[in-house]
């Protein structure tokens, strides 16, 4: 038996005649299949008044359409034992299935429904509101997850990518159902939108279901463009009036130097800092990944090795690379204790300063690059993986960007590139933080920035 090519990939995509994308990847060898609707806009694309609003819009497609009340809608998914659920992020906002194969589709029928159709009840909307500020206040409770919004706040200060993705109190009861309705007509017929799926799926059917859901909208633009691109050559769409259809303008993000800290009735610091990181199509964008994998990514990383094993100072420390439109941010995060958290700044400076006079080693950077390639190919095994990298494929990659050219472009990053990277990165002038301490501790991170 011939041994397969999990990256030789079966992927195809279809630009209908309104700008939708529909792309696919082909898995014959297994009984499932991921999907999702991705619409391209989120946080970031919000004012201070709508603050919240993708995330809002993201639980009440679940809420009833006019055609399937709530129990009805997750019930097509759940009686056949698959999933369903949604996420949003400061740029887009994701509605996703894993079903059995028999069941595509009407899986992601029930998805594009959910999108299209979705009622917005007065009723259900006024308690889902209620839902999503208690998930903002069990959020402020929890350092962990808090002190992201936190450091984004300090970070982009009163730009929109310093919003909470889920808005606050106020701003989420200010929302409105017609709110909703005019998010729903422009996220899905002026701006990009995306149908994907991978597994045991086949194109041309995802293309009726879809064509079937748009059917409305096609039928009114049919004089416009009749014959669909059945090849996607730009990331640049056909929108409903046969013009291009160009995402949000999305201005480049510009992080500030600001320290917020927090008092809370906490044990521990819970703190993150960071600053300057790469765009989704910087050209040295995956030297980030390969030297973050060496510093802080993992129990073998040189922050985990040293703050954590040798000092004992943190239970878990990390770095994280974030590549968005037009900006990057590059960040640490740990907890500990207030009397060790000087300690474990002094070793965190310590480490950063080491990697900017020395960079990495060949032998680390063949390490990082064999790290990197074993995660990405224990992920094909994953439909829910392969789908989002399709995602990214389409909505942020290049033409024709494989995994397999990913995996080359990697392989053929030299130390040259990491060092101007690192040098990129670690600008302790240029970074951020924030806190969340002890109500009777004092600390004062950036004194203890310093590389």
């Amino acid at each position: 038996m011939p041994k397969r090519n999990v990256l030789t990939s079966n992927i195809k995509t279809t630009v209908l005649e309104n700008g939708v994308v529909i792309a696919s990847e082909y898995l014959p060898a297994i009984r499932s299949a991921s999907m999702g609707v991705y619409l391209d806009t989120g946080s970031r694309d919000e004012v201070p008044r709508t603050s919240g609003l993708s995330h809002l819009f993201e639980h009440m497609v679940f809420k009833g359409t006019k055609k399937h009340d709530a129990l009805t809608i997750v019930k097509c998914f759940e009686s056949t034992g698959g999933q369903v659920n949604a996420y949003t992020s400061k740029e887009q906002t994701c509605f996703y299935a894993k079903v059995v194969d028999t069941e595509v589709a009407a899986s992601l029928s029930m998805l594009l429904e959910m999108v299209l159709e979705s009622t917005f009840d007065e009723t259900e909307l006024r308690k889902e509101k209620d839902v999503i500020i208690e998930e903002i206040k069990g959020g402020e409770d929890n350092p962990e997850d808090y002190i992201y919004d936190l450091f984004s706040k300090a970070y982009f200060d009163k730009q929109s990518l310093g919003f909470a993705i889920a808005g606050t109190a106020r701003t989420v009861k200010g929302l409105t159902r017609d709110d909703l309705l005019l998010h729903q007509k422009r996220t899905t017929q002026e701006l990009p939108l995306y149908v994907l799926a991978v597994g045991n799926v086949n194109h041309e059917e995802l293309v009726q279901i879809t064509r079937k859901a748009f059917a409305k909208d096609l039928g009114k633009r049919a004089r416009v463009n009749r014959k669909p691109n059945s090849n996607l050559k730009s990331n640049l769409k056909l929108d409903v009036t046969g013009r291009l259809r160009q995402p949000l303008v999305r201005p480049e993000g510009i992080g500030q130097s600001q320290h917020l800290l927090e008092k809370k009735p906490v044990h521990q610091v819970t703190a993150i800092l960071g600053g300057p990181g790469y765009a989704w199509n910087h050209p040295n964008r995956l030297a980030l990944f390969l030297m973050n994998c060496i510093f802080g990514d993992g129990m073998s990383s040189k922050l985990f090795q040293s703050v954590r094993e040798s000092l004992g100072l943190v239970y878990t420390i990390y770095s994280n690379p974030e590549f968005m439109i037009n900006t990057g941010v590059y960040s640490i995060g740990f907890a500990t204790e207030p009397k060790d958290l000087p300690k474990a700044m002094k070793e965190i400076n310590k480490q950063i300063i080491a990697i900017k006079k020395d960079g990495l080693t060949k032998k680390e950077i063949e390490f990082a690059k064999a790290s990197l390639r074993g995660g990405i190919l224990l992920g094909l095994e994953s439909t829910s993986t392969r789908l989002s990298s399709l995602s990214r494929q389409t909505m942020y990659g290049q033409p024709g960007e494989s995994i397999d050219k990913i995996l080359q472009k990697m392989d053929k990053v030299t130390t040259q590139d990491i060092q101007l990277c690192i040098q990129d990165t670690f600008q302790s002038k240029k970074w951020a933080s924030a806190a969340i301490v002890p109500t009777k501790a004092t600390v004062d991170l950036a004194k203890w920035i310093d590389f």
